[in-house]
């Protein structure tokens, strides 16, 4: 799978006995039950887990498909030193649906009622996938409100307009175009089946014993437990969630690309200033095959990119990790977000600034 498009396309995790009761019971209980409800629009709430307590407020964002309960083996580590907070985006997890477009800015706009409604900034910011760009951008529309990012595996915007040149410098014009037309190919067949799953979902949801339910959900977490496993089962079969997540895709960074002139003008180096910024990116990639070769230096590429957004930007692979770096190594996850709070606090960081 490419650089940007593996950023949202859903692979199974391997399992282990081990892995599937490494969470604590009670914890996950917590993480499959709807908590405060925050009005962020007329009639219309979003879902908001937070716990712990500090100085400082560190506000969870999952990639896409997916909602709050993918940091249940990070957030409960954080709260040992700062409030920590996960909401759901409208329409996946327990948060009501939205009438409009799923598109970044959209849900910045919800994030940004979120946090002046029910936690007050600024906060570290802390994002996956798609979530990791809703981040991001949150950050440049919205300075005041982000005191750092910690972006785990972002999602990219304008990726090949950033990379083409150097991609076909190190591998040559021909595989660069390959692997930018399988990207394109793969994008509008995405986009058409998260459609179809929406639609065979109205009205009355998907059957979780159907062929159609694994092709229209995330697979399971055996990291997370059968506690998240039943809820996410019964979750992703609803419609709302599935019109969710058939618009986030179709709205995409990645699907629309009308909103690239606004990010080539906003997303500029030193655009952050001293704000910490870490990200994180997996190592996965099978060195014999001269797409994934390619695939993993472009990822590279586009991340310390957006660690060069800050003065204080660090980008960092984690080894070893596909792209969940949050079950698979959440101990990294952990160690940089506690890293960021203690370069707000003046106390020095580890790693290597970008420059």
């Amino acid at each position: 799978m490419r650089a940007g498009l593996a950023l949202i396309a859903t692979a199974a995790l391997a399992s282990s006995a081990s892995a599937a009761e490494a969470i604590d019971p009670a914890i996950a209980v917590q993480f499959a039950t709807p908590h405060q409800l925050v009005e962020v629009a007329k009639g219309r709430r979003l879902n908001l887990l937070c716990m712990g307590s500090g100085e400082r407020t560190v506000l969870f964002d999952a990639g896409g498909s997916d909602w709050s309960v993918v940091w249940a083996l990070v957030q409960p580590a954080v709260a040992k030193k700062a409030r920590a907070c996960a909401y759901d985006r409208a329409g996946l997890g327990h948060s009501d649906p939205s009438p409009d477009p799923r598109s970044p800015f959209a849900i910045v706009e919800d994030a940004h009622a979120l946090i002046a409604a029910a936690i007050k900034g600024p906060v570290v910011l802390v994002g996956h996938s798609l979530g990791g760009f809703h981040a991001k951008l949150h950050a440049a529309l919205y300075p005041d409100e982000v005191a750092a990012l910690v972006l785990v595996d972002p999602a990219e915007e304008r990726w090949w307009e950033r990379t083409r040149a150097a991609t076909a410098e190190r591998f040559g014009p021909t595989l660069t175009a390959r692997s930018e037309l399988i990207d394109q190919n793969f994008m509008s067949r995405l986009t058409a089946r998260y459609r179809e799953c929406a639609a065979a979902a109205r009205p009355a949801g998907l059957d979780p014993k159907s062929v159609t339910y694994p092709r229209c959900t995330d697979p399971p977490r055996p990291q997370l437990g059968d506690t998240i496993a039943a809820e996410r089962e019964r979750l992703q079969a609803k419609a709302a969630y599935q019109e969710a997540q058939a618009s986030e895709i179709a709205n995409s960074v990645y699907a629309n690309r009308e909103a690239d002139p606004a990010y080539a003008g906003l997303f500029r180096p030193g655009l952050l200033g001293d704000k910490p910024v870490i990200v994180l990116t997996n190592s996965r990639f099978d060195p014999d095959d001269p797409l994934d070769q390619l695939g993993n230096f472009q990822g590279v590429m586009l991340h310390r990119q957006t660690a060069a957004l800050s003065r204080r930007g660090i980008q960092r692979s984690v080894p070893g990790t596909g792209h969940y770096i949050e079950l698979e190594a959440p101990e990294a996850v952990i160690a940089s977000i506690n890293e960021a709070l203690a370069m707000l606090g003046g106390a020095p960081g580890q790693g290597e600034k970008v420059r």
